[in-house]
């Protein structure tokens, strides 16, 4: 199976409804950095970044559209994006596999990372701690791998997917010597699960965090490493947020605090301090992108559109 489905049809339909309106994105004070986001437009994806209030959002050019789950994820420094996965097409406009791609924020320095001879479909999420390689899972070829960041050259398989599974990394921990990555099956009823692992940077030494069937499947699905690096975050398939001990222990359900039980809220990230978090989530009848603090309190509306929004990443400053 491939890493990372094609798109959820359903899903899309519940992202583009939108029954009620909600309060317009939060004047809080303007925390550091910039938060990147893919925004679902025409079948495809913009790649958005925008102020940590959600003000001044604006797209970020790229040489080939994002597909619709791509997601842009910052460099540890903050000088590029990396674009997960974008779409192209032959002459005949036959689509062509997906494959990543880097770019500065402003638009400058566009990079397909091709290869000639590579896999069907690339789904690279993941830099690592220095910026100098991608982790990548390959479709086809279930694993993760590593790329150049420079060309997707050199690629090196870390992990193989047991038959029947696929592998994708989501994030490198703060000291570069540990990925964190989610293994794909389907149960006995033909129902996409996912287990969170971590492996060495090596491959070696691959142990499981969380069990399948707790954490988020499909598109929705991430787990991102805390900068202090004791924890690893991710949400569940009932759209709760959890936090739980890089050594797989102390699982803990944050609370959100919207007034409110009846929402879904998925594909959490970090703040560079660690003392926030930024999320997407339903309520109300429509998909927006939140901030809380790191225990699930103080929750800020960020955007507020009809359009469907994912993958938001916090980068570390200004640029």
């Amino acid at each position: 199976m491939h890493p990372r489905p094609r798109p959820l049809v359903t899903l899309l339909l519940l992202a583009l409804a939108s029954t009620l309106a909600l309060p317009g994105p939060s004047s809080a004070a303007h925390s550091e950095g910039l938060i990147a986001f893919g925004r679902l437009h025409d079948g495809l994806a913009d790649i958005m970044v925008m102020s940590t209030d959600g003000s001044d959002p604006h797209i970020v050019p790229l040489g080939d559209p994002a597909e619709t789950f791509g997601i842009p994820v910052w460099s540890r420094d903050g000088s590029r994006l990396l674009i997960s996965h974008v779409v192209r097409f032959d002459g005949g406009g036959n689509l062509l596999p997906f494959r990543p791609a880097t770019v500065r924020p402003n638009g400058s320095d566009y990079r397909l990372l091709t290869i000639p001879s590579g896999p069907f479909d690339m789904d690279c999420p993941a830099w690592s701690s220095t910026g100098s390689h991608i982790l990548c899972g390959f479709g086809g070829d279930p694993g993760v791998f590593r790329i150049r960041a420079s060309d997707g050259g050199n690629a090196t398989r870390l992990t193989t997917a047991p038959t029947g599974t696929g592998d994708l990394p989501t994030d490198t921990s703060p000291d570069g010597r540990q990925f964190v990555f989610l293994r794909f099956m389907d149960d006995s009823n033909g129902n996409g699960q996912v287990g969170v692992f971590i492996a060495n940077r090596d491959g070696s030494g691959i142990r499981q965090v969380l069990p399948f069937g707790i954490a988020q499947a499909h598109e929705f699905a991430t787990a991102h490493w805390s900068p202090d690096g004791r924890s690893i975050i991710t949400s569940t398939t009932a759209g709760r947020l959890v936090i739980v001990r890089a050594d797989g222990r102390g699982m803990k359900e944050l609370t959100l605090d919207v007034g409110t039980t009846d929402y879904f809220a998925f594909e959490p990230n970090w703040s560079p301090d660690g003392r926030r978090i930024v999320f997407a989530m339903f309520r109300n009848g429509q998909e927006d992108l939140y901030t809380a603090a790191a225990d699930g309190s103080k929750v800020m509306q960020i955007t507020n559109t009809p359009d469907f929004e994912n993958g938001p990443d916090w980068g570390a400053s200004d640029h």
